[in-house]
């Protein structure tokens, strides 16, 4: 784990951790170049091996799926590196709940609920239309940030319409 104050490739300052996944734990970060916040996923230490569906080949593909796309439903990827030869990915920072929390949290009326779920599945579309199949969706994979912006993340499993997404 990173502790708050750690700087992470002479750039990302971490400032507190946000969640852990079964491939990396996900910090909310300052980046002093840009001057904004950002989220860095890192990946576990021993996840990974030579597999291309694991690892690192997994966090890169994400990280070159979401980069490709542009829409206000997907969350941007800013930056990919390797630190420690841990692989780490910088992303839009939402601040909010996953869809998961959001619909627990309390009742809600059917309109609002399908206002969410059409805004997710609009970045799915546009995920789609840009040749990349999500093959992860589910609620944790949703985030609707506390303004109401709804967006859809991970692709660490994400397919090209022909195979994994591969450098073109």
């Amino acid at each position: 784990m990173l502790a708050p104050n750690t700087l992470l490739q002479d750039r990302y300052l971490v400032l507190r951790l946000l969640g852990q996944g079964g491939m990396g734990t996900v910090y909310a970060a300052h980046d002093p170049d840009l001057d904004r916040r950002v989220a860095i996923k890192v990946l576990h230490v021993g996840v990974g091996a030579q597999d291309e569906t694991s690892g690192p080949q997994r966090l890169l593909r994400e990280a070159q799926a979401m980069a490709k796309l542009s829409h206000p439903n997907v969350v941007a990827v800013h930056d990919v590196g390797v630190v420690v030869t841990r692989l780490y990915l910088a992303m839009e920072l939402i601040e909010g709940s996953d869809l998961r929390a959001w619909l627990g949290a309390q009742r809600r009326g059917w309109r609002a609920i399908v206002e969410v779920f059409a805004a997710a599945g609009a970045g799915l579309a546009a995920a789609h239309d840009a040749g990349i199949i999500h093959r992860d969706f589910k609620p944790q994979n949703v985030l609707i940030s506390d303004t109401g912006t709804i967006k859809v993340l991970d692709f660490g499993l994400a397919r090209a319409a022909g195979g994994y997404l591969r450098e073109e």
